[in-house]
């Protein structure tokens, strides 16, 4: 099962790679616990708290509620940056 949604960072990546996102509009939380790749796993670590960005999770396991980040977006920052460099 992926989900494909708008999501706000709730808690940045910690030393163990892992994070916590809250979906719009119904305020579910997501933790992300894996990565498909070393530039998703940047991507996240690279999101402050607050920053809103679009992701497609899929389920890491059997564990309930830890996620794999499949791809990542940035939609906003609170430092009004994307990833890339460009102003929001």
């Amino acid at each position: 099962m992926a989900k494909s949604n708008k999501f706000t960072v709730v808690s940045e990546q910690n030393d163990h790679d892992h994070a916590a996102v809250r979906a719009h509009p119904r305020n579910e939380t997501y933790h992300i616990v894996d990565y498909a790749d070393g530039t998703a796993r940047d991507r996240v670590a690279d999101l402050p708290a607050g920053s809103v960005v679009r992701l497609e999770l899929s389920r890491a396991g059997r564990r309930s509620n830890v996620w794999r980040a499949e791809s990542v977006h940035v939609a906003e920052t609170d430092g009004g940056v994307d990833l890339d460099g460009s102003k929001n």
